[in-house]
This record gives structure tokens, sequence and C-alpha cells, in this order.
């Protein structure tokens, strides 16, 4: 998978370095608290709305991130429209970028790209969406010209609806609402995927890897060889590689135990997104970014995740390989062996949770740096802060 995150670092490196900031008014007078504010809330209704599981997520993070810097494009030079990317036609503002104030646009696109991705969820979480737009709107009021909000918001309004458009017709849409497919049918015989503990679901999401992602053609240019050769025999590197799996379970230590807990997100705070996308909350707050290039690293990073998610369940439904508790159960005779973490459904190979993570990580170190220390804070109140040394 190592040309995939070339791609998304190459794109990184396009949109970043080059982008020069409109000096009137100064860019750098723009705070990230607007754009913070949406993405917490986005991970905050991705854990509370039905059906935005992890990958569900990695697609809304992704345009909540392209939807934040499309409505801040007209306040920078020499950036490309992220809108082209993705199919559409690029638009410029209707007067000079000195006649908006440009948080109310990101707060005005926040809020209507938030409502249609959200449709579904509780009469509450549309409460907050509204009670988040009104608070924004109120300060702003207090801070600039009245005709420059109008405008920004009319702006705002115009991106999110095109974007959310253009996302209609990417095979992902509405997907909260069918998770699996009843008309999709795995292959059967020895290796392949079949149910899993505990609750034995049907394969999700089966044919996510046709998508559209928002690097052309990124999953098919990044698709991985194939997986170590199938056998059943003591002696076969695959039996092999299993049993170290199950060697190592059973002798973990209470650091590897919380290591995966916190990391597979159990029990259930955040998903795979929403706990990576609140790291990337923590790195704007203590690199003190402003708003306009907090939106530009929401951006890169939502990319990352949405293309990669689109990669690797590419490779998943190719191969349909079993998953380690069917061969550990089945195979090697261990009836009661569990996982630490339960198993996703849908099939092993390649491993979901490390594309998509190192994907992200790819994306932060091309902008903080490869040894940048950091801490996370994501689950101080459950696991204790965790520090990081790159």
């Amino acid at each position: 998978m190592k040309l995939f995150f070339v791609v998304l670092f190459t794109l990184g490196i396009a949109l970043l370095p080059g982008c020069k900031k409109h000096d009137n008014p100064p860019a750098e007078q723009y705070k990230p608290d607007v754009a913070q504010a949406w993405m917490q809330l986005h991970i905050r209704l991705s854990r509370a709305t039905t059906g935005y599981n992890s990958v569900v997520t990695l697609r809304s993070m992704g345009y909540a991130g392209i939807t934040l810097y499309e409505s801040l494009f007209p306040v920078q030079r020499g950036c490309g429209s992220l809108i082209s990317e993705i199919g559409g036609r690029p638009f410029s503002a209707d007067r000079h970028a000195s006649h908006y104030f440009w948080p109310a646009s990101a707060n005005a696109a926040m809020a209507r790209i938030t409502r249609l991705f959200f449709e579904s969820t509780s009469d509450a979480n549309k409460y907050a969406i509204d009670s988040l737009e009104t608070l924004f709107i109120r300060k702003f009021e207090q801070e600039a010209n009245p005709q420059k909000i109008q405008n920004a918001i009319a702006y705002g309004q115009k991106v999110a609806t095109v974007i959310f458009d253009l996302s209609k017709t990417d095979g992902g849409h509405e997907a909260y609402k069918h998770i699996t497919d009843p008309s999709y049918h795995p292959p059967t015989g020895p290796g392949y995927w079949i149910p899993t503990p505990p609750a034995f679901s049907a394969p999700v999401h089966p044919h996510w890897g046709s998508n559209r992602s928002f690097i052309l053609n990124s999953a098919a240019r990044t698709q991985p060889g194939p997986h170590i050769p199938y056998a059943e025999s003591v002696k076969s590197p695959f039996y092999q590689m299993v049993n170290e799996v199950y060697t190592i379970s059973q002798s973990l230590s209470h650091e590897d135990t919380l290591i995966a807990r916190f990391w597979g997100d159990i029990p259930g705070n955040f998903n795979v997104p929403a706990h990576a996308t609140n790291i990337v909350h923590q790195l704007i707050q203590s690199n003190h970014l402003d708003l306009v290039d907090a939106a530009s690293v929401y951006a890169l990073h939502g990319i990352a995740l949405n293309d990669a998610a689109i990669s690797v369940i590419k490779t998943k439904y190719k191969f349909n390989l079993l998953r380690p508790i069917s061969y550990i159960r089945n195979v090697m005779q261990k009836p009661g062996w569990n996982s630490v973490i339960p198993t996703p459904a849908y099939p092993e190979y390649t491993a979901a949770h490390s594309v998509v993570s190192a994907a992200s990580a790819t994306v932060l170190e091309g902008i903080f740096g490869k040894n940048y220390r950091f801490s996370d804070h994501t689950y101080d109140a459950i696991y204790g802060t965790r520090s990081f040394n790159s």
C-alpha cells in the first residue's frame, strides 16, 4: 500500500505549501474555533447516529474537510479547488475577498453539509446543529459588518450544496441505510470469509471498493499483491502466521490489552475516523493554526481517510480472506478463542485499521514532521494520556 501514501502525500504538497493567504483581511486574524467546533460536532454525531460506523464516517469526514477548505478557498492564493478534484466545476466568489467575513462562510457551509449528511439523526442532534450555527452567527455579529456576514453565509451555503450534490454520485450516498446488501453472496470454500462471532453478521459494505475516490483512481492504483496462500497444514506459512497471533494472545500483558482497546476504540466512545480526527483537533490546537490552515489540514486528512477506506475495502472483497478467529476456532480447534476487540464483519486482508491509520499518519507527518512529539488525550478519563515521540 506504499503507493497509496505517496499519492496522498503528493496531493498534500500540491495543496499546502503553495498556498498563500490574501492580505486583505489577513487570514491569520481568523481563529480556528469555527472549524474545530464543527468537526467536533461531526465526531459527536458519528457516535450517536444509527448506521454511522467507521466506514460511513470515513466518507463523511472527507466531505466535511473538503467543505471547510472550499468555504475559505477565495481567501487563499495559489491553491487548487478541491471541487474540481471530485468531479465538479469550481466557482468563484461574486465579490472581492475583502467583502466577506470568512468565518461566517465556514460556519454556514458546515451547518448545511452537516444537516445534509446527518438528516437521519435524532431531533436532539439536529437541535445541536442549529444551536452551533446560531452561536457563531451571534458571535460574528459582534465582530464584522452585517453585509460581509451575509455575503459569506450565501457563499458557504452554495459551497455545501454543490459538494453534497457531488457526493450523491460517488457510490456511498446514504450508506448508513444499507450497511449490508442482501443480494451480495460471498464466495464459499476453504479460506474464504465466513460470518464471525458474536453477531455472525452479513458482510458490510461489499461494494465500497467501487466508490469514486477523491484522488482519481487511487483505489485501483494502490492495490497490493496477494496474501500468503491459504493452507491448513501445520507446517504451512499460513498456519504459522495465524499461530503466531494465537500464541501471542495467550500471554498478553495489561499494556498489550490497553493498547488494543485504545486504538480499537473500545468501549466504543469513538470510531476509528473520529479518533483520528480528534488527534488532528489536538494538533491544530497545540500548533496554534489559524482557520485557513486548520481547514487545509482537515481536508487533507479527510481525503486520506476516505480514499484509504475505498482502497482497503476493494482489496478485502477481491480476496475474501477469512478472519483469524474463524481459522483459530475451526482449523486450529480452539473453539473458545476470542480476540481482545470484536472482529469487524468483513474479510481480513488487508487490515483496514492499519491502512487507514497509516494514511492518517502519513498526511500528518507531511504537515507536522516525522519527529513531531505529541500526546493523545482522547481517552484521558478511561486509559490516561498516551504520548508518542513521532
